[in-house]
């Protein structure tokens, strides 16, 4: 059997997706450059992952950042230690290949505390904000929906809308395209809002492609209407793709996953994680975009520990390595797993650590 058919029955053996969610997967989103597989010691494919290429938005940077997806072990192999081993090779593949991170989404709650271990943080949350049968939607402005989505336009207009993001995985036209046959395949909707004749002149301002407005992921999920991500030009515009999904299921009750920066109320909920697996690019960006910032930062990561345990100063607009530096001249000494959590951090939190920190978004993967 081929390496693609191999992780494709570990895959089918782990998780309850439909034939027909898996047949759309490995036929259009699975690489083989991308697979991780473990054998045991009769040759047996027992356990893998696939290592995704990413790239990320970053105080002005768009650094190349991988993604885990479909990390399982067939089940009478588990707890042999090989998802420790697949996962200490995806860590080293990534920094190898030159990202910044790796990213994940753990499918259930018990997994945060194994990825941990891994020197992961939760850095990904979203706001959820929840709408009963009788929220209205309203709208101030006029917006039609749009329903030829083959067009250039509409992936020009996610582009500029998940670029105007100040820190978020960036997806490629490509993914765009998986996007939208993953929703084919579990009953998803899509809406896309363009400007009424009365405010399409304001849309041309912003360099949007046509008029597009906002755009709208949602499926149903036990009796709730779950809008995965909604992205527009403006809070009026994003209403109207969310009132657009209401006239389409009626009166089902809504919930949100909306960004975490969102001033809107909801819960902030955990969302994702990742690990920072090359400290000096990251450290490299910021000290770019903020010259003025100086912090001298010892970091110890006992699973990438060439590439990441070091003593790193920004100073200047630069980031260096500088290991002989005395303890008391530390503005920071920390393990791998809290670096990310300062990376990450809210702003406030930043101010408070005199570190320019900032809250990161992922949306619309493929989990």
């Amino acid at each position: 059997m081929s390496k693609r058919d191999d992780i494709k029955r570990i895959w089918q053996e782990s998780f309850s997706d439909t034939r027909e969610y898996v047949r759309m997967y490995f036929e259009q989103v699975y690489r083989d450059d991308d697979a991780l597989l473990l054998h045991d010691a009769e040759g047996v494919p027992v356990s893998s992952l696939l290592l995704q290429h990413y790239s990320m938005s970053f105080h002005g940077a768009t650094p190349p950042v991988s993604y885990i997806a479909g990390a399982a072990t067939r089940r009478n192999q588990r707890g042999k230690g090989y998802m420790t081993e697949l996962m200490r090779m995806a860590l080293a593949e990534s920094a190898q290949r030159g990202d910044m991170l790796c990213a994940l989404i753990p499918a259930n709650e018990a997994l945060y505390y194994f990825y941990r271990r891994y020197g992961f943080s939760t850095v990904f949350y979203t706001k959820e904000q929840r709408f009963t049968a009788l929220h209205p939607f309203s709208v101030k402005n006029e917006y039609h929906h749009l329903d030829d989505f083959s067009s250039s336009d509409v992936w020009k207009a996610f582009d500029h809308f998940q670029r105007e993001r100040e820190c978020y995985i960036l997806h490629s036209e490509r993914d765009f395209k998986n996007i939208l046959s993953d929703l084919r395949a579990t009953g998803g909707d899509f809406v896309v809002m363009t400007h009424g004749e009365t405010d399409g002149e304001k849309a041309s301002e912003g360099q949007l492609p046509s008029n597009i407005a906002s755009m709208a992921w949602a499926e149903m999920r036990d009796d709730i209407l779950l809008v995965t991500d909604v992205m527009g030009d403006s809070a009026d515009s994003r209403m109207a793709a969310l009132r657009q999904l209401r006239g389409i299921h009626g009166d089902t009750p809504v919930l949100l996953y909306g960004r975490p920066t969102d001033t809107m109320g909801g819960r902030l909920m955990p969302r994702g994680m990742c690990r920072v697996v090359n400290v000096q690019l990251a450290l490299s960006i910021i000290a770019e975009a903020y010259p003025e910032f100086s912090s001298t930062i010892r970091v110890t990561d006992p699973i990438l520990q060439d590439v990441n345990s070091h003593t790193f100063v920004v100073d200047k607009g630069e980031c260096v390595i500088k290991d002989d530096i005395a303890d008391a001249k530390l503005d920071f000494d920390v393990s791998i797993d809290v670096f990310t959590d300062i990376l990450f951090s809210a702003p406030e939190t930043g101010e408070i650590l005199k570190f320019p920190s900032v809250r990161p978004m992922i949306s619309l993967m493929l989990d």
